[in-house]
């Protein structure tokens, strides 16, 4: 209730008349506001040097969605969205590269080159990035995979902001809740910190785009090439064993008896398409498993082949005629019979596989070559007892739950994409009924992502024209598009060479007049 509700009336006026001959009250001064701190980078702030900071050799996990993108690599002629166009962008934003010293600067290097629409769950990459382990900071030690600042590092200048000053005296406390309260004394462990570096993967993925995702770093020693230092790819392609309505299931037995022709060294120019640029002589890959699982949803099938390394479109042209084993229009035989290149010397020609179904699925290493993790740890992880992986395991696989739902909900949203992709093929069997009769007098067979060849007439492989032979492609290219190469790099060498005479005749002059 008011102090004032007792009063009368004749009291209040008193009590007014009392503050109005007393005058105005004049209100204490405001407090001088503090300046804002600007958030990120000041005016006054030196630029980031990256020169001025030590670099590591790491490798990265990656995933990616490849139909989003016009394959892995980056094309230096065409201006088209890639996997590895995005990883740069991230990496120089991080500053964990140098800005516009581009893949040659941090010296990188991958383990196998995916095409347009292919996608990969296990591409492993290596490169030199910046680091914030010193040698004998207490950490492992790290070698030659660390390296020195180019140069030294320069003095921040930071801005300063004046002091929040104020004449006013400090205003009673209400209330014991409204003091400050003593600061709390950290104890500190007795065990020392384990070491720690750049939480790379968290870095990275902040920055990349959804269809593109690291699942982990490691540790390697300075000699690690991806590509060389690899044992084998293992590539996944998925299909429906009833691939086409109205048409009989593949049939995987014979698919089998197919892919078990493939396994061990052989001769695949057949299985594959020719390059001239590459100026490839020898097409002799190993296989050493070729084998079907069932997939994660009713009627799907993968189809797992692995090998010491593929050509280009190998997995591709592979499947391809294995559909067509499966389909009964080629008998098992053909696989052998295009591995002869004395039967076949040059490749008949077919439709090769769609690139949708096709991902590299993992590329295997030495098991001391590797040692992954997601957080910013940097000791020893894979050979750490249970009990010791324990205490680390919140700072190796810091984050990782994050990453875990970011993928969950990407799966989530593809299948509820394909849900309603089904929804006017699920209305169509509701109005028609789901044996529909196909009507057509000739033969389809699936190519892959669901895709098919419709001809009124087979034509056996085996009957099939021939397409040019490796030498015959290999010379066209030397002759065409390899000479105009050539005679452009010889011009640039003369030009150079002419500038350089140029610049010496000139400092000979000034010397001569000098005198």
């Amino acid at each position: 209730m008011s102090r004032y509700a007792d009063l009368t009336r004749e009291d209040l006026i008193a009590r007014l008349e009392k503050l109005d001959a007393a005058g105005p009250s004049t209100p204490p001064p405001p407090k001088p506001a503090a300046p804002k701190k600007k958030r990120g980078k000041q005016e006054n702030q030196a630029p980031f040097h990256f020169e001025a900071h030590p670099t590591r050799h790491i490798a990265i996990l990656v995933a990616y969605q490849g139909w989003p993108y016009s394959g892995l690599a980056i094309q230096p002629t065409i201006e088209l969205p890639t996997v590895e166009g995005e990883l740069l962008k991230a990496l120089e934003k991080t500053r964990l590269i140098a800005e516009g010293g581009g893949w040659e600067g941090c010296e990188f290097g991958r383990c196998g080159r995916t095409d347009r629409g292919v996608s990969g769950e296990g591409q492993v990459l290596n490169l030199w990035v910046r680091t914030n382990r010193k040698p004998g900071d207490g950490g492992a030690d790290l070698g030659d995979s660390w390296r020195e600042p180019k140069e030294a590092k320069r003095p921040r200048v930071k801005t300063r902001y004046p002091e929040e000053t104020s004449d006013a005296e400090p205003e009673p406390y209400n209330s014991e809740d409204d003091k400050p309260k003593p600061k709390k004394k950290v104890v500190k462990s007795s065990e020392p910190k384990p070491p720690m570096e750049i939480a790379y993967a968290k870095l990275i993925n902040g920055v990349l785009p959804p269809a593109i995702r690291v699942l982990a770093w490691s540790p390697v020693s300075p000699d690690f090439d991806s590509r060389f230092s690899c044992q084998y790819r293992h590539y996944k392609y998925a299909f429906h064993r009833h691939a086409i309505p109205g048409e009989k299931p593949l049939d995987l037995d014979l698919m089998e008896q197919g892919a078990k022709r493939l396994l061990g060294e052989h001769d695949f120019r057949n299985f594959c398409k020719l390059d001239g640029s590459k100026q490839i002589e020898n097409h002799k890959r190993i296989v050493h498993k070729a084998y079907f699982t069932e997939g994660e949803y009713p009627d799907q099938i993968i189809f797992n082949l692995i090998g010491s390394a593929f050509l280009w479109h190998q997995v591709r042209h592979i499947i391809a005629m294995l559909f067509l084993v499966g389909a009964g229009l080629e008998p098992p035989s053909i696989v052998t019979d295009l591995v002869d290149v004395d039967k076949f010397p040059a490749k008949p020609g077919y439709v090769m596989g769609d690139p949708l179904p096709l991902t590299l699925h993992e590329c295997a290493f030495k098991e001391e070559a590797l040692d992954w993790r997601f957080g910013p740890y940097d000791g020893p992880y894979k050979s750490l007892s249970a009990e010791d992986k324990a205490k680390v395991r919140p700072l190796a696989e810091s984050n990782l739950d994050q990453l875990e739902r970011q993928l969950e909900r990407a799966r989530q949203q593809a299948y509820l994409r394909a849900w309603q992709v089904g929804g006017a093929l699920r209305r169509v069997h509701d109005i028609y009924g789901n044996d529909l009769i196909p009507e057509h007098n000739a033969t389809l067979y699936p190519t892959g992502g669901g895709d098919s060849v419709m001809t009124k007439a087979y034509r056996p492989v085996a009957e099939r024209p021939l397409g040019e032979t490796p030498e015959v492609v290999n010379r066209k290219w030397r002759e065409t598009t390899g000479k105009r190469k050539e005679e452009k790099r010889a011009a640039e060498r003369a030009a150079a060479e002419a500038a350089v005479d140029e610049a010496a005749a000139g400092v000979a002059a000034v010397s001569v007049s000098d005198k």
